[in-house]
């Protein structure tokens, strides 16, 4: 069965459909809770690959997306509708840019924020030089593929900036209690870049 980063093609396929569909990332959980009948922790566990889906399960999701139950479980089916993985990753990554951020982006990478737009909408595509840079400016690690490895479905923050964030929202989540034990290993970590 394939595999992305650990997470198996139903689950990969499963969040590629709510993505083909336009349901916004923060909406899956939700959405999928919708379709499967299930409370909204089920579905963020669906989503997370975290349980197996049951029969029933897999049969409401072809129906409502118009695949077969077999291809849910087997293929790919990024591949086999040959999604344009670089777009959508590339869109993912500029829609991720702070307001603003989109010209220092562009800049920095030595070309005008039109062709940034042009990529995010295919009708352009960077060069592999553009596409390491692009990388690079967001944090990716080194064997991140953009035009092979679909990052727009992960649920885990990506890119430097989400994972500032998602650490900030979950240290402004901490009660006092918890913070102060956590403080010290947090303090050893941090010190010891």
């Amino acid at each position: 069965m394939w595999e992305y980063w650990g997470v198996e093609s139903l689950t990969l396929n499963i969040r590629y459909l709510l993505w083909r569909e336009g349901v916004r990332r923060d909406e899956w959980a939700a959405k999928l809770a919708d379709l499967l009948g299930c409370d909204i922790r089920r579905a963020q566990e669906i989503l997370s690959g975290g349980v197996d889906l049951q029969p029933k399960e897999i049969a409401a999701m072809a129906k409502a997306y118009k695949v077969s139950v077999n291809d849910m479980r087997t293929l790919s089916l990024l591949s086999k509708e040959k999604a344009d993985m670089l777009t959508a990753n590339i869109r993912h990554l500029i829609d991720g840019l702070a307001h603003g951020q989109r010209r220092q982006f562009a800049a920095e990478l030595g070309v005008d924020v039109t062709t940034v737009s042009r990529w995010s909408t295919a009708a352009q595509r960077p060069t592999k030089t553009k596409l390491g840079r692009i990388r690079d400016y967001f944090g990716l690690p080194v064997a991140t593929d953009l035009e092979g490895d679909p990052i727009f479905l992960s649920l885990d923050p990506i890119t430097g900036s989400e994972m500032r964030s998602w650490i900030h929202e979950q240290i402004e989540g901490l009660d006092a209690g918890t913070l102060r034990n956590l403080f010290p290993a947090l303090q050893r970590l941090l010190k010891g870049r």
